[in-house]
């Protein structure tokens, strides 16, 4: 499937269910705010210096992604495949908060190390790692290790495709930073859907 066809049917997929699509992102930064005013609060309360604010900040960014990233994946899988899912899909998956949790932390340090050595190998590796999460809601028991490695090989001839597709993106995404942000309330559903095609076209 071709770079068109698969944005063309995500639009297919999307008629009608723009506005839910736009609340469950709306949820997500909701619940990603009220994470970090609570722990504003609790920093103010104990006075926390800035060296661990920012810890405690990626801590809780790594937390609430690993709670809420792969049901909202799923939210919009179901979107794909021409199913109307309810804003519960976004709580779905928290039982696999410990492998979603351990594969965010082995990609980071994958993809960190690959970056040491020079950029490109480090665009390279995220690419290689980016179809861990569908992966892991096909394959719900799979263990961390093995969806990274079946992410690599599955990507094995199509990174170039996934990073133009990518790319495709990118004007889309300096127009809605012209919206203040309010533009990704469209566009994140638009490229969730479309990399849930890509995935579908090529997983074997």
């Amino acid at each position: 499937m071709t770079r068109k066809e698969l944005k063309e049917k995500a639009k297919n997929s999307l008629k009608g269910k723009w506005t839910e699509s736009i609340k469950i992102i709306l949820l997500n930064f909701a619940i990603y705010f009220l994470s970090g005013f609570v722990l504003g609060i609790i920093e103010v309360i104990f006075n926390i210096n800035n060296d661990i604010r920012e810890i405690l900040s990626d801590i809780l960014s790594l937390v609430v992604g690993s709670l809420l990233t792969l049901g909202l994946i799923s939210y919009f899988s179901k979107i794909a495949k021409g199913q109307t899912p309810t804003y519960k899909e976004l709580f779905s998956k928290t039982n696999m908060f410990k492998t979603m949790l351990l594969v965010s932390i082995l990609v980071g340090i994958y993809t960190t190390l690959w970056s040491l050595l020079l950029i490109i190998p480090g665009i390279i590796a995220a690419i290689s790692y980016s179809q861990v999460h569908y992966i892991l809601l096909d394959e719900p028991t799979i263990k961390a290790n093995d969806a990274i490695k079946k992410s690599k090989e599955l990507m094995n001839g199509h990174k170039m495709d996934y990073f133009v597709l990518c790319l495709s993106f990118l004007g889309w995404i300096i127009l809605s930073c012209f919206t203040l942000g309010i533009g990704l309330l469209w566009l994140i559903p638009y490229m969730q859907v479309t990399q849930i095609n890509f995935y579908e076209s090529i997983k074997k």
